[in-house]
């Protein structure tokens, strides 16, 4: 055995230092992905703290509608808030736009510049030949209009 030895320490030497080298990269790596220390958002939210939605938001929304709107529900996930707006069978699909701009009145200025807006416009009673619904849109925080997907 001393004779193997002798012959290959190189061979050992760096055996040694490659067995090192592997269980400290497994550690880097597994200390990097699965660390359960802070956000899961990381710093993207510092400073959300500045800017909360209300808790009437929904209803707010809701209100400013006579008619063409069944149901409205917004959805705040990280810095980015989901409405979703729930129109009735025969609007047409500027108005159902027009819906969702005017949506945008309830939220600050501060607020449209922090948070990124995506809507999406639904229609539960709305034939089979409808095919415009659901529309989808967004309104990023930079920018002050909103981008429609193609329909």
């Amino acid at each position: 055995m001393k004779k193997i030895i002798k012959e290959n320490k190189v061979l050992f030497g760096l055996a040694i230092i490659l067995l090192i080298a592997l269980v400290a990269i497994v550690i880097g790596l597994i200390s990097m992905f699965y660390s359960d220390e802070g956000d899961k958002y990381g710093n993207r939210l510092n400073g959300i703290d500045k800017y909360p939605i209300s808790e009437n938001i929904k209803d707010d929304i809701k209100a400013l509608y006579e008619s063409g709107v069944e149901s409205v529900n917004v959805d705040v996930k990280g810095k980015i808030i989901y409405v979703i707006i729930d129109v009735s069978n025969g609007v047409s699909k500027e108005d159902a736009r027009g819906f969702a701009i005017k949506a945008l009145e309830k939220f600050s200025d501060e607020e449209k510049k922090f948070y990124d807006i995506q809507f999406m416009i639904t229609c539960k009673t709305a034939s089979e030949e409808t095919t415009m619904y659901p529309m989808m849109g967004a309104k990023h925080s930079e920018n002050s209009q909103i981008i429609w997907t193609n329909n």
